[in-house]
């Protein structure tokens, strides 16, 4: 089952952009940035941008899954096919934010906003890891009913290998725009997709998983560090007070020692006097 969602969508500004409240704020320890705003401005917008996107992955997860119970003509497939290219898209745009987000973290100003970041990215790496894996198991669902329904009009399938090097991208683009082409014109259709999609969604939540793991271990070997100084510290106070305690020891017996003695000579001018009485 989907998580349940983070939060409401956020309204979308005209630039395709989440509004943030007081995104145009000024004055924050931040730094202000280009147009009078804040870096704290855009954390988060970040924050808000990737809740949004997460959201609307989930949407198009529940579509997909309903669609897939009823795919019976082409015009179906190639409607689901669109969602699926959309969410798996913003799933790797989403995943790009919380990288931000990640930077916005370690420009915090004191460690208690360092570590509310670190828990705010923890919290949306978590539901984009879920989402992820529903996602996945619902591509690959799809993904074998395509291939079905393309195998029993007899439409062979496109086996064409990405383009490599610094090509990849763009022949991965120009492989899906050829498939798209094909199935309108009763063609092939592209049998590495639905796999490349879900390799696309494993690399997202296992990538997630090992950021979650190293920032976890730069957290445990902090608190570590901190430990052992305070543990050197407490090791030492004891000899301090033991210092402390002889010096102050030493100071009351000369006190002791002074009493007596002024004691004993005030006691000996009295003597005298008397005696001379």
């Amino acid at each position: 089952a989907l998580p349940p969602p983070i939060a409401p969508p956020v309204p979308i500004a005209a630039s395709g952009r989440p509004r943030c409240p007081g995104a145009m704020a000024t004055g924050s320890p931040g730094g202000v940035g280009s147009g009078g705003r804040t870096a704290d401005s855009f954390y988060v917008e970040d924050c808000q941008h990737a809740q949004a996107n997460t959201h609307a992955i989930q949407n198009l997860t529940g579509q997909i899954s309903r669609l897939v119970g009823g795919l019976a003509s082409e015009k179906d497939y190639q409607a689901c096919r669109k969602l699926v290219d959309d969410a798996v898209r913003q799933a790797s745009e989403t995943q790009a934010i919380l990288k931000r987000i990640q930077e916005h973290q370690r420009q915090a100003q004191n460690p208690s906003e360092r570590s509310n970041r670190r828990m705010m990215y923890f919290k949306l790496s978590d539901n984009l890891a879920i989402t992820a894996r529903v996602l996945e198991d619902v591509v690959r669902r799809f993904s074998a009913e395509e291939a079905k329904y393309y195998g029993a009009q007899g439409r062979s399938p496109s086996l064409l290998a990405p383009a490599g090097g610094d090509d990849a991208a763009g022949g991965e683009e120009q492989r899906r725009e050829a498939d798209g082409a094909d199935l309108e014109g009763g063609g092939s259709f592209d049998a590495l997709r639905g796999e490349e999609d879900t390799q696309r969604l494993q690399r997202i939540y296992a990538d997630l998983a090992v950021s979650q793991e190293e920032q976890q271990g730069a957290s445990y070997q902090t608190l570590e560090n901190h430990m052992v100084m305070a543990g050197t510290s407490d090791v030492d106070r004891p000899e301090r007070e033991f210092d402390n305690c002889r010096y102050n020891t030493v100071r009351q017996s000369k006190r002791r020692i002074f009493a007596v003695a002024g004691a004993l000579v005030a006691f000996g001018f009295l003597a005298i006097f008397m005696g001379s009485g």
